[in-house]
C-alpha cells in the first residue's frame, strides 16, 4: 500500500526501504530476464534520479536550506545557510567578519538591555553595505557598456574578408606572382587572426569581470537584505515597548529607510494606545521628517562647497604663528581705518578746478589707494558660483516650508485631541475625571510628538477656555 500524503513527505528514498517494491512495482515485475541485469539497471537509474532530485533541491530558490538533503545531517544555522547562498569571496569574508556581532545581536534582540550602541553599529554596517552595493552596480553598468563595445568589435573583426584570389585570377599570373600573392595573403590572414585573438581575449576578459561583478553585487544584496531583515525584526520588537514619541518616530523612520512594508499594520500589531487616525498622522510626520533630514543633508553639502574658499583661508591662517596673525590683523585694521579718511580727502573736479600739482598728486594717490583696497576686498571675498547660491536658497526655502508643514501637522493633531477632551468633559455618557482626561491626552501627545510638547500643550489646554484656538 502506497503511503498517503498526510503521513509525511514522499521521497524517493522511501521506495528502497521496502524489500518487496521498488518504484511501485513488485520484484517479480521488474526482475528477471538476463540473470537480474534489468533489476540492477533500474536500481542504478532510481539512485541517479534520487541524487538529481537532491541536487536540484539544494540549488533551487534562494532560501536557506537545512542540511544537504540527507536526513542524518543536523540542520544548519542561519550563518551557514547564508554562506551557502554567497558565492563571491569578498561577500563571504564580509559575512565571516561580522559573524559574532550578528549572532550576539540576534541573541540579545528580545532582551530589555540598552542596545543603542549595537543598533548604531548595525546601521553603520547597513550604510556601508548599501554604499558598496551602489558602487558595484555602477561598475557593473560600466562593464556592461564595455562588454557591448567588445562584442561589437569582435563582430567587426569576424566580418573582415581576407579577399583571397580565385583560381581564375591565379591562372593569369606566373609562378613568382602566385607565390608573392599567397605570401601576402598568408601574412594578412595571420594579422587578421592576431586581431581576432586579441579581441576575443579582451571580450572574454571583460565578460569574466562582468560576471564577477554581477555575482558580487548579488551577494552584497543578499547580505543587505538579511541584515535589514534582522534590523526590522529588532525594530518591530522595540515598537511595543517605547513610551516616548521621539524614539517611536525614530524607529518608524529607520523602518522606512530600510524598506519596510505595511508600517500601519506593524504599528497596529505593536498594540500602541493610538487611534487609527493617530497612527496615520504619526506615519505622515515620519515621512516629512525624512524629507527634512535629506534636504538638510543636501543643504549641508552645498554650504560646505560654498564655504570652501573660507575654509582654505582658515587653514592657511592656522599654519601661521601668533605674531604673524597679529601683524596681519593690525595691518588690515589700519588699512580699514584709513579707507574712509582717504575717500573724504579725495577732491572733486567741480570744487577745485585749478589745483596744483601737489594736490592733484595727493588726490591721485588717495584714489589709487582706495581703488586698490577695493580690489583687494573683492579678491578676498569668496568666489561662490551663482548656481550654488541659487541651489542653497532653493533648499533653504524648501526646508523652511517642510518645517512649517510638520509644525502645522502637530498642532492640528493636538487641536483634535484637545477637542476630544472638551467633548468628553461635556458628554454625560463618558465619565472621565479631569485627571484621567489630562493623563490620556498627555500620553497621546507624548507618543505622537514628545514629552515636552505634551506638557506644553496640556498646560495650555488647562488654562484656555473651550473657545480657545486649540479647542475650536
Amino acid at each position: 500500500m502506497m503511503p498517503s500524503m498526510s503521513q509525511g513527505a514522499l521521497t524517493t528514498s522511501q521506495f528502497f526501504r521496502s524489500k518487496s517494491t521498488v518504484l511501485g512495482a513488485s520484484r517479480s515485475e521488474w526482475s528477471g530476464g538476463f540473470g537480474g541485469t534489468k533489476s540492477w539497471a533500474a536500481l542504478r537509474k532510481a539512485q541517479a534520479l534520487e541524487s538529481l532530485i537532491a541536487e536540484v533541491r539544494s540549488l533551487a530558490g534562494d532560501a536557506p536550506v537545512k542540511g544537504d538533503g540527507n536526513n542524518d545531517l543536523p540542520p544548519k544555522n542561519s550563518h551557514e545557510a547564508l554562506l551557502i547562498r554567497l558565492k563571491s569571496r569578498a561577500a563571504r569574508l564580509e559575512a565571516e567578519k561580522h559573524r559574532d556581532f550578528i549572532s550576539n545581536y540576534w541573541n540579545t534582540m528580545r532582551s530589555d538591555e540598552d542596545s543603542s550602541a549595537q543598533d548604531a553599529h548595525l546601521d553603520g554596517l547597513l550604510e556601508a553595505l548599501d554604499k558598496r552595493a551602489e558602487e558595484l552596480k555602477q561598475r557593473s553598468e560600466e562593464l556592461q557598456h564595455e562588454a557591448k563595445e567588445a562584442e561589437r568589435r569582435l563582430e567587426h573583426v569576424n566580418s573582415l574578408n581576407l579577399g583571397r584570389a580565385t583560381d581564375h585570377e591565379l591562372q593569369a599570373m606566373n609562378a613568382f606572382e602566385r607565390s608573392q600573392r599567397r605570401i601576402q595573403e598568408d601574412k594578412k590572414e595571420e594579422e587578421y587572426q592576431k586581431q581576432r585573438d586579441e579581441v576575443q581575449a579582451l571580450f572574454a576578459k571583460v565578460h569574466r569581470r562582468l560576471q564577477s561583478e554581477l555575482i558580487e553585487l548579488r551577494d552584497y544584496k543578499v547580505l543587505l537584505r538579511e541584515y535589514r531583515r534582522l534590523r526590522l525584526e529588532k525594530l518591530s520588537e522595540t515598537l511595543g515597548k517605547v513610551q516616548d514619541g521621539r524614539r517611536l518616530r525614530h524607529c518608524v523612520r529607520v523602518m522606512i529607510r530600510n524598506g519596510a512594508q505595511r508600517i500601519l499594520l506593524r504599528l497596529e500589531s505593536a498594540q500602541l494606545p493610538l487611534e487609527p487616525w493617530m497612527r496615520e498622522v504619526l506615519l505622515n510626520c515620519c515621512y516629512v521628517e525624512i524629507r527634512i533630514e535629506d534636504t538638510d543633508q543636501k543643504l549641508l553639502t552645498l554650504r560646505r562647497l560654498a564655504l570652501r574658499p573660507v575654509h582654505d583661508e582658515v587653514q592657511a591662517m592656522i599654519s601661521k604663528t601668533k605674531a604673524e596673525r597679529f601683524e596681519n590683523l593690525f595691518t588690515r585694521t589700519l588699512e580699514m581705518r584709513h579707507m574712509p579718511q582717504a575717500e573724504e580727502e579725495k577732491p572733486l573736479p567741480e570744487e577745485f578746478p585749478t589745483t596744483g600739482r601737489k594736490s592733484a598728486g595727493g588726490a591721485s594717490t588717495t584714489s589709487s589707494f582706495a581703488s586698490e583696497r577695493k580690489g583687494n576686498q573683492k579678491e578676498e571675498e569668496p568666489d561662490v558660483p551663482e548656481k550654488v547660491k541659487a541651489e542653497v536658497r532653493k533648499l533653504e526655502e524648501e526646508l523652511s516650508s517642510l518645517r512649517r508643514l510638520l509644525q502645522d501637522m502637530r498642532n492640528n493633531a493636538a487641536a483634535v485631541i484637545c477637542n476630544q477632551l472638551r467633548q468628553a468633559e461635556k458628554s454625560a455618557g463618558r465619565n472621565w475625571s479631569s485627571k484621567e482626561a489630562a493623563a490620556w491626552g498627555h500620553r497621546m501627545l507624548s507618543l505622537l510628538v514628545s514629552e515636552d510638547f505634551a506638557k506644553r500643550t496640556m498646560k495650555e489646554w488647562q488654562k484656555l477656555a473651550p473657545t480657545a484656538m486649540l479647542t475650536q
